[in-house]
């Protein structure tokens, strides 16, 4: 099984800030909710706070955005078919139907353009959007955590991504390539 991470590696950009920005223009008034989302991130980058705390304030303008708009799938549907020329060619390419994409995006934004790539195979940050609830953050350790969780059998012969924080996935696989723009380089240990 190959397996890709999403954001600046498969696509170009991070998925969930471009989805953001596509709301802002949906709807202008989310703009009230920048200053606190900037401040938790630069907190959270500078080590002040954990990420379980940008994990509530994420929360909680889920919650707000979620009175705003009514169909989130329709939502989705919109961004991506205005953002999936922002799907690497190369990629695209590569892609089978049985590989695994394991992102710390959201599963609601994988499962559309996971569909439209013709992949059946995807985990994500998992989000009760009833509950306005971060179930599960697919990020660092936790991507192991998910792949072993729903494929416990199964190898991994190739993993690209465009980080050196997917170092525990990177040990799993027989192969790690990491991506930058559209260079994608062998990975090895010592590197």
């Amino acid at each position: 099984m190959n397996v890709y991470d999403f954001d600046n590696t498969i696509y170009r950009g991070e998925s969930t800030v471009d989805f953001f920005r596509f709301c802002l223009r949906k709807k202008p008034s989310m703009v009230r909710y920048l200053p606190s989302v900037f401040w938790q991130l630069l907190r959270y980058k500078c080590g002040v706070i954990p990420a379980e705390r940008i994990i509530a304030s994420g929360e909680r303008v889920l919650r707000s955005f979620l009175t705003e708009i009514r169909d989130v799938n329709a939502l989705v549907c919109e961004f991506w078919d205005r953002n999936e020329y922002k799907i690497k060619d190369s990629f695209r390419a590569m892609l089978q139907e049985d590989d695994l994409i394991l992102s710390g995006s959201s599963e609601i934004l994988l499962a559309e353009i996971c569909r439209r790539l013709g992949v059946t195979h995807f985990l994500g940050t998992r989000v009760d959007l009833d509950a306005c609830r971060v179930e599960f953050l697919c990020y660092h350790e936790n991507k192991v955590k998910a792949f072993r969780e729903h494929y416990p059998t199964e190898t991994i012969s190739c993993f690209y991504s465009d980080s050196i924080h997917d170092l525990p996935m990177m040990r799993l696989a027989d192969a790690a390539y990491l991506v930058h723009g559209e260079h994608v380089t062998r990975w090895t240990e010592s590197a």
